[in-house]
């Protein structure tokens, strides 16, 4: 499972969109009045080439801010490096950036970043090896599992019966704005939700520990399969054991998360679904090795909310770790989802293929691309 051809960067190109179109999930933490990306192309001197995404969700111009970071920081010291496993980058840009970043206040901004290099390598090591990720990796199974992700009280009847007719038994709620009403929405999605399927619960992070207790318990009769982040990912260890003795609804938690031994010590202190999001931290190559780390009991779920790039990344991490995951695809409607790469994300009997041909993902489609490229002002 390892590329025996050194590969030498060439080119980094950062390429900021955005999309006007679709809906915006609502959520407790703010809303998204647009959907802001980042995008990532790495050519290498052989004419090859690999995309990836940087997480770029918020603040509203986040992608422009990552974007000028990539072009002015980032690029000039990647350029000309060569490589064989797409992860040596990262200790690379460690190396020499890691000082700057903090100097700057930016350490986790830079992890974004190295993020979305990580997935372009991959793609462009698989690309130019004329291999996909699923021949790659040995795999038997080429599709990943997924759930519905990010449902909202008005779209509730609607969208979980369309779901479960693609075989998704699956649904995580959006939650956190109002005890009353959240008890309410979780209520209504546990009585109507089809025969053999689970609600899950995302409240990113509004609550502190007492009022997490509180409402946890008040939701337990409904079965959630787990109650993601709860409270703030940095609340102390303590906090977070206590939670997860306090309740019978498993813990998860990992979009805020940063390095191996951080999730590893969160799943000590009781998290049961850790959910790394590939365009924030590690990109594949953190996901596979956090995997291979796990305790017995704690399971690793992508987290995802960008492009068809990313949600590529992730389903081929779900792939990757087998049948005990299942990676997360949000319902909203998203053009950069489901137009910018084309039609490569159909949801069949509750799973995704992953791309056929060469590379870890399909590339952007040009006039897609054009689209929605916005000036990096």
């Amino acid at each position: 499972m390892s590329f025996n051809r050194p590969i030498k960067i060439k080119k980094i190109e950062a390429l900021p969109i955005r999309a006007s179109g679709g809906v915006s999930p609502n959520m407790a933490l703010g809303l998204m009045p647009t959907r802001p990306a980042l995008l990532v192309r790495i050519d290498d001197d052989q004419g090859c080439y690999g995309w990836g995404e940087v997480w770029a969700n918020f603040p509203p111009r986040a992608n422009l801010h990552k974007t000028h970071l990539m072009e002015d920081v980032i690029a000039p010291r990647l350029e000309g490096f060569t490589f064989t496993e797409p992860g040596e980058a990262d200790g690379f840009l460690r190396s020499k950036l890691s000082t700057y970043f903090l100097h700057v206040g930016q350490l986790q901004v830079f992890e974004h970043l190295l993020a979305g290099i990580d997935i372009a390598l991959w793609d462009l090591a698989l690309r130019s090896a004329g291999s996909n990720f699923a021949a790659h990796m040995g795999l038997d199974n080429a599709s990943a599992a997924c759930y519905a992700s990010s449902i909202n009280p008005p779209d509730l009847k609607r969208l979980m019966p369309r779901h479960a007719d693609w075989g998704q038994s699956l649904f995580k709620l959006k939650i956190g704005f109002d005890d009353d009403a959240d008890r309410d929405f979780v209520e209504k999605a546990y009585s109507i939700r089809p025969a053999g399927t689970s609600i899950m619960l995302d409240n990113n992070q509004t609550w502190d520990r007492p009022h997490a207790e509180s409402m946890l318990k008040s939701l337990e009769e409904f079965d959630p399969l787990f109650s993601e982040e709860p409270i703030p990912a940095n609340s102390g260890l303590g906090e977070w054991e206590q939670l997860a003795k306090a309740t019978s609804i498993p813990l998860a938690g990992g979009e805020n998360i940063y390095g191996v031994d951080e999730f590893l010590r969160m799943a000590g202190a009781g998290l049961k679904y850790v959910q790394p999001d590939v365009a924030k931290w590690g990109g594949v190559s953190g996901a596979l090795k956090l995997s291979d780390r796990l305790p017995d009991g704690v399971a690793l779920w992508p987290h995802f909310m960008g492009t068809a790039v990313g949600q590529m990344a992730a389903l081929s991490i779900a792939a990757a770790v087998g049948e005990s995951t299942t990676c997360e695809m949000d319902v909203n409607e998203n053009p950069l989802r489901t137009d910018l790469c084309g039609d490569v994300l159909g949801i069949d009997n509750g799973r995704v293929a992953l791309p056929e041909g060469p590379g870890l993902v399909t590339p952007p489609v040009a006039e897609r691309l054009e689209e929605y490229r916005e000036p990096p002002n």
